[in-house]
C-alpha cells in the first residue's frame, strides 16, 4: 500500500506542476511577449479533470471527504459498527457504479479528437476511472480494517 500512496501522491505533484508552469508559462506569454500557447489551456484543463478525481482518491485514503457524521457520533457498540459498515458499503458500491459508467463514456468517446492537443477525449474521460480504482483500493482497505476491528 505505501507503493500505491506514494506513486499517487507524487502523482498528484508533478499535475500539478506541471499544470502551474503551463499556466504561469502562457499567462507571461499571453501578457508580457503577446501571444499564446494554442495548446496551455486545453492542457491545464486535462491535468484539472486529473487532479480532481486522483485528489477525491486521496481524499478516500485519509477520510478527509465531507460527511453526516451525527448518526456515527450518537450511536456506540455495534449499532456504530452495523451502521460504519453499511455506510462503508454504499461508498464502495457508489464507486462501482460511478467506475463502470464512466468507463463506458470514457470508451464510447474514444474517437473524439481534442482541438489543439490532437488527442482522444478519453485522455480526460479516463480521469474518472483511475479515480475510482484508487478510491475502491482505498474504500476496500478502509472497509476491511473496519470489519477486523469487530
Amino acid at each position: 500500500m505505501k507503493i500505491i500512496d506514494k506513486t499517487l501522491d507524487y502523482l498528484l505533484f508533478i499535475i500539478l506542476a506541471v499544470m502551474s508552469l503551463t499556466m504561469a508559462t502562457n499567462v507571461f506569454c499571453r501578457f508580457i511577449l503577446k501571444f499564446s500557447i494554442y495548446w496551455a489551456d486545453e492542457l491545464v484543463q486535462v491535468l484539472m479533470v486529473w487532479l480532481t478525481f486522483l485528489g477525491a482518491a486521496v481524499a478516500v485514503r485519509e477520510n478527509a471527504h465531507y460527511v453526516f457524521d451525527y448518526l456515527s457520533r450518537k450511536l456506540k457498540g455495534k449499532a456504530l459498527i452495523t451502521f460504519m459498515l453499511i455506510s462503508k458499503a454504499i461508498g464502495l458500491s457508489a464507486i462501482v457504479l460511478l467506475l463502470f459508467f464512466s468507463t463506458e463514456v470514457t470508451i464510447g468517446i474514444r474517437s473524439w479528437i481534442m482541438p489543439a492537443m490532437e488527442v482522444s477525449r478519453a485522455l480526460v474521460y479516463g480521469a474518472c476511472p483511475a479515480g475510482c480504482i484508487f478510491m475502491l483500493i482505498y474504500g476496500a482497505r478502509d472497509f476491511l480494517q473496519t470489519v477486523k476491528s469487530i
